[in-house]
């Protein structure tokens, strides 16, 4: 008698089938309109052919200011014929109200459900102070001028590279050092939080922007 085949053999399933991945879909929204774009743009172009079909980021610099960029993000999500599952807003203290500055976390934290989570990417003074703290450690209070020169200064004397706005492969010249960014940023927030520096606006130097790599981080290629 033939040995009885198992029941998998009516289903059509096999042994070992590889599952479909789940893309998950970024949307990210810069208060700049280069220097941001460009830098967000080397991630996504970091993902690499395979990770490229699990994780989708798109890119958008609006010139836009704290809730005005939150509105651009929320429009955007509406009327994009895709989804997306993470919007990071990307915005800088520099000279604006710190009454917006710092209702932001708590806005992305109420439209944020289930299928959609907003993220404030914060930098106090300036997006610029990301890049730096992979160079350099301060916890000096400065304007966002000061802090373009001391990124100018770090990126000429460790890198030989003459730092300008919206200088194009940013993210390549620095990001090998991430893992040190990302360990300064996290004692810059500690340093704050022992002054009672609550608030977003009272935390000069301080970023957010790390907080992506928490996310898509696992995906990227090193070069």
């Amino acid at each position: 008698m033939a040995a009885k085949k198992g029941k998998g053999w009516r289903s059509g399933r096999r042994e070992g089938r590889s599952r479909m991945v789940q893309m998950t879909r970024h949307l990210v929204v810069s208060e700049g309109k280069e220097t941001e774009p460009r830098y967000f743009e080397g991630v996504r172009a970091a993902l690499g052919a395979a990770n490229g079909r699990k994780v989708a980021i798109v890119v958008k610099g609006t010139g836009k200011h704290t809730l005005d960029l939150l509105d651009f993000a929320v429009e955007h999500c509406r009327y994009a014929p895709e989804t997306f599952d993470h919007v990071w807003l990307v915005f800088d203290k520099d000279d604006f109200p710190a009454a917006d500055f710092d209702a932001m976390e708590r806005k992305c934290a109420e439209l944020s459900d289930g299928s959609r989570t907003f993220h404030a990417l914060w930098s106090n003074p300036c997006f610029e102070l990301w890049p730096l703290l992979h160079l350099r450690y301060t916890t000096a209070p400065m304007t966002a001028a000061e802090c373009q020169r001391a990124l100018a200064q770090a990126m000429s004397k460790d890198l030989g590279v003459e730092y300008r706005k919206n200088l194009g492969g940013l993210f390549g010249m620095v990001d090998g050092q991430r893992a040190e960014a990302l360990q300064r940023a996290t004692r810059l927030a500690a340093h704050h939080g022992g002054l009672g520096n609550v608030k977003p606006s009272a935390q000069n130097p301080a970023t957010k922007v790390g907080e992506i790599f928490d996310v898509i981080g696992p995906y990227l290629v090193a070069e």
